[in-house]
């Protein structure tokens, strides 16, 4: 699934080339990626400039204005397999189900498993569609962060995925940020001091600005606006290397299930 660094990438990319930029036309191929269907969202948006490209957590909301009427705000959920994209000579295959034509210049919507969502909203920031969000972890700062999560008794990796205490972390970059924390995945907020604490969320915001500039990671089926891969993954330490050697200390990384997600973790450099 896109976390944050992989929807940030799309993020900046759709404001470097789309800003300005009047939707002239929108091919719909499947409307049930649309919250409001084909005729609403054609309506919306068509005719209309983008003016501004909004990211929060792992949603980018879109500004579309005319200048004369109340703008509209596009929200996009890539979930697991969504994608945008612009490919010079590209030919849709049939799991492309949108196509936005900004004046001549095609902009793909792939998503071969359907999950991604399209919606309207009421604001080009905060909009009620997702006001059980928590900020945004690379915003949020360290004494709100702090007020959410050190009174927990859950262990630290189900916590940190919790979108609710702050949005954008996701598997990949709990484990890593643990890892470079020296903190157990099992570990309860409640029982670390407020320096330990501190470094999570210091090394979390790390961990996910260098996956940003390395484009995200990729395993599966995310690629950038111009159709890469993300190479963050050959900087991984624990996540997906159960079995394997720590590049730190030389011991077996160890995996176990934490509220049913998959976690790897160093037993020598994250002791219990």
């Amino acid at each position: 699934m896109p976390e944050l660094p992989e929807v940030e990438n799309v993020a900046l990319a759709l404001r470097a080339h789309l800003t300005g930029r009047r939707l002239t036309d929108l091919h719909i191929g499947y409307e049930g990626i649309l919250r409001q269907g084909a005729r609403a969202t054609r309506k919306a948006l068509i005719g209309r400039c983008i003016d501004r490209v909004h990211r929060h957590g792992k949603y980018i909301i879109i500004n579309f204005s005319d200048g004369v009427q109340p703008d509209s705000h596009l929200m996009i959920h890539l979930r697991m397999t969504g994608q945008i994209f612009i490919l010079d000579d590209y030919i849709p295959d049939k799991h492309v189900h949108l196509t936005f034509d900004f004046e001549g210049l095609p902009v793909h919507y792939r998503d071969v498993r359907k999950f991604g969502r399209l919606e309207l909203v009421d604001h080009p920031e905060h909009p009620s569609a997702i006001a059980h969000v928590g900020p945004d972890m690379l915003l949020v700062r360290f004494r709100e962060w702090y007020g959410r999560i050190s009174h927990r008794r859950a262990p630290m990796k189900a916590l940190l995925l919790d979108q609710g205490i702050a949005s954008g972390l996701g598997n990949i970059y709990v484990d890593e940020s643990l890892f470079l924390a020296g903190i157990h995945p099992l570990t309860k907020p409640v029982d670390l001091d407020e320096e330990d604490l501190r470094e999570v969320w210091r090394i979390s915001k790390r961990v996910l600005r260098n996956s940003i500039k390395h484009g995200g990671t990729t395993f599966m089926d995310f690629k950038d606006f111009y159709g890469k891969p993300g190479n963050f993954r050959s900087q991984l330490k624990v996540y997906g290397r159960a079995g394997q050697g720590c590049s730190r200390c030389g011991s077996t990384i160890e995996g176990i299930r934490i509220a049913g997600r998959s976690s790897c973790f160093c037993p020598e450099c994250q002791p219990g």
